[in-house]
């Protein structure tokens, strides 16, 4: 290559450095986006439940079905729920939707007893490691997961059943309590 040549693509080069920067300064890079909230978890004693509940088998997609039920037999008897309703789930979902094994219910009165198919449980007092989900109901299998790693790298053993507890409109259950009763 000769002189002229390498001046020639020099000064082309320099000039467009010179060009480049010459041009409006970079902006700065964008913010990165918000860390996600940690995921909270809270071991807390839960009170001891006296309840009347709904033994069901199969989809979990039977959930407004089955609150339905319950709420028209307690409306029926005349029974206030004294809390909110809530779901307690016996299986690990590898069983298959056909084989899962759950309840639903609502806390009521001592002395509130249940007529078949309805039964009535008294739940005892136990220590959980608590999580409230506020978000899609969609989002419940990841948290899930999310709780159990935390019980895990935590020393702790599950117990089952899990627990959900579905504060608000059941329709929107804007938050979830999840449960599940942990040992040392």
């Amino acid at each position: 290559m000769s002189a002229t040549r390498s001046i020639g693509a020099l000064a082309l080069l320099a000039g467009l450095a010179v060009g480049a920067s010459a041009q409006q300064p970079a902006a700065p890079p964008a913010a990165a986006p918000p860390a996600p909230p940690a995921f909270e978890v809270q071991v807390t004693t839960v009170e001891a439940v006296h309840a009347v509940v709904l033994p069901m088998k199969g989809s979990y997609m039977q959930h407004p079905d089955a609150f339905a039920k319950l709420g028209g037999y307690l409306s029926g008897r005349g029974v206030t729920a004294s809390g909110p309703p809530f779901g307690r789930y016996f299986s690990d979902p590898s069983v298959g939707e056909a084989n899962l094994l759950w309840e639903i219910g609502f806390p009521v009165p001592p002395g509130v007893t249940g007529e078949a198919p309805f039964e009535i449980r008294d739940l005892p007092s136990a220590s959980c490691a608590v999580h409230v989900h506020r978000g899609p109901m969609e989002e419940l299998g990841p948290a899930w997961g999310s709780l159990i790693g935390w019980v895990m790298n935590n020393g702790y053993q599950p117990v089952l059943p899990a627990m959900q507890v579905f504060k608000g409109d059941l329709g929107a259950a804007t938050e979830v309590e999840m449960r599940i009763a942990v040992q040392k």
